[in-house]
């Protein structure tokens, strides 16, 4: 500033000396210069004061929302410590709990693979690596054996999920098949209910159609029972599954005489007997048109 005040002065007095400028207009400039100069060093001044007195504040709420930040992540780190132990205290109950109970299966099964099965298969491995297909379940005082399209064996918790894929019909006979007044999967789900495993059925349609939603609901299940939730994290987003209700016998044998699974299972041909079925339905159609 004083700088500044001492090279307006110079000026002056040069100005002065040029052109000869009188006592009273040399007065007047430098009067007007100095009070131009305090007024911008005021100016300046409090400028500087507004300035630092904001850089305070900003320092002062940064450092609160750093305090509560810092404060957050104790508390979720707390949390999550807590979660932890938590969830391991609640699997080791849980597999205690089903310690010897749980009948595991010891060799593959021979029964033939539904058509969906191979592609489902795929699906479940990028979530569940340790999944298995085909596995065969002694029944006691039996020669029989239940055989499971999908075993999925918990190792943390213990618990162990059956899944199914069921078939309105099959495919090479058109008989009936997974029906709601049959009773052979109400005997079946009871033996493995009574063994303290868990069992879920997809229909062909659904784990055909919405392969990343059924898995979503066996993460669920497992998300339910022990408290894993890890196996859930990758399926967030998929949306919910499909409901498709179960069918009765007369039901089936409607779809199999109109070949349903082949709305859904497109390029695969199955027994002769279809065949004929699409091949009635093709020729009903081209009747109703030629009318």
């Amino acid at each position: 500033m004083l700088q500044g005040w001492l090279i307006s002065l110079v000026a002056l007095v040069i100005t002065q000396w040029l052109f000869g400028l009188s006592l009273v207009a040399f007065s007047l400039a430098l009067g007007s210069v100095t009070i131009s100069g305090v007024a911008l060093w005021y100016y300046l001044r409090l400028c500087d004061f507004q300035v630092e007195t904001r850089l305070a504040e900003y320092q002062q709420q940064l450092s609160e929302y750093e305090n509560r930040y810092n404060h957050r992540l104790k508390l979720m780190a707390t949390g999550t410590q807590k979660n932890s132990l938590l969830l391991q205290t609640r699997q080791k109950k849980l597999k205690a709990l089903l310690n010897n109970r749980v009948q595991l299966p010891r060799n593959s099964s021979n029964a033939q693979q539904g058509v969906s099965e191979k592609q489902f298969f795929r699906y479940l491995l990028r979530y569940f690596p340790t999944v298995c297909q085909g596995m065969e379940f002694q029944i006691p005082d039996s020669s029989f054996r239940y055989s499971a399209d999908f075993v999925l064996y918990h190792q943390q918790s213990g618990l162990g999920i059956d899944i199914e894929i069921d078939e309105p019909y099959e495919g090479r006979t058109g008989e009936p098949h997974h029906c709601l007044d049959q009773g052979k999967d109400k005997r079946r789900n009871q033996f493995f209910i009574d063994n303290n495993w868990i069992v879920i059925r997809f229909s062909e349609k659904q784990v055909v159609q919405h392969p990343d939603s059924c898995c979503k609901v066996i993460a669920n299940a497992i998300a339910q029972v022990t408290g894993d939730y890890s196996c859930l994290v990758s399926l967030q987003d998929v949306p919910a599954l499909f409901l498709d209700k179960q069918w009765t016998i007369k039901q089936a044998k409607r779809m199999a005489k109109t070949n349903y699974r082949q709305s859904y299972l497109p390029g695969i041909s199955f027994s002769k007997r279809g065949y004929e079925a699409k091949r009635k339905q093709q020729k009903s159609r081209n009747y109703r048109k030629i009318r």
